[in-house]
């Protein structure tokens, strides 16, 4: 079987990989994605570039053995089409909320996986985007203030997380549940098993 890397750092990513029985190593791809920002694209396009770059940062890191899958994912919250990154302060945090509360939104989640081959050499590379729309509850300034005390709003896009806490601030979603939380897990396993992984070894 091929070696997996997950380019992320992310606990909620790790949990996904773990819950579905692939064996991975985590390497955090350390994309500067603030410097991203100031070229932005639409939030499609955003989502996609991202998860490829992550994914291209690991490789490139001199870490990756021949024979491996490298899997890579952003995930994004838009509303009226404006990105809504991760806030860095209780005054960002408390705004993002507000302008989503009791509204429709929609997250983006960009996925790449890498094959790379036994000789060190990218066999194909798969981009996905998936997307999957929210509906949140119309939140009281109480319920916010709460909420943004916590540390979950900071490291998440939209300023919340729907696997914590902020699973009491949702109404409903039309979609799949594991783009909003950061990895489609439907679509990586689909892929894997296109491109040839034996993916019934991950039921064991």
């Amino acid at each position: 079987m091929k070696k997996f890397i997950l380019a992320s750092a992310s606990e909620r990513r790790k949990s996904l990989l773990e819950q579905i029985g692939i064996p991975f190593t985590a390497i955090e791809s350390n994309l500067d994605e603030q410097a991203e920002i100031e070229n932005e694209n639409s939030p499609y396009e955003w989502v996609k570039a991202i998860a490829s770059k992550k994914g291209h940062a690991v490789l490139s890191s001199g870490n990756v053995e021949p024979d491996t899958v490298i899997i890579s994912a952003d995930t994004i919250v838009t509303y009226m089409g404006k990105i809504l990154h991760r806030p860095k302060t209780k005054e960002e945090a408390r705004a993002m909320l507000s302008s989503i509360s009791g509204k429709k939104h929609t997250v983006y989640t960009g996925l790449t996986l890498i094959f790379v081959g036994k000789d060190g050499q990218i066999e194909n590379e798969e981009n996905f985007v998936d997307a999957t729309d929210v509906s949140m509850h119309k939140l009281t300034d109480d319920e916010i203030e709460s909420y943004i005390s916590t540390d979950e709003p900071y490291d998440k896009a939209g300023g919340y997380g729907i696997q914590g806490k902020g699973a009491l601030l949702i109404d409903s979603i039309c979609g799949d549940y594991y783009t909003v939380v950061g990895l489609p897990l439907s679509i990586l396993y689909r892929c894997l098993r296109k491109n040839g992984i034996n993916t019934l070894d991950f039921w064991k």
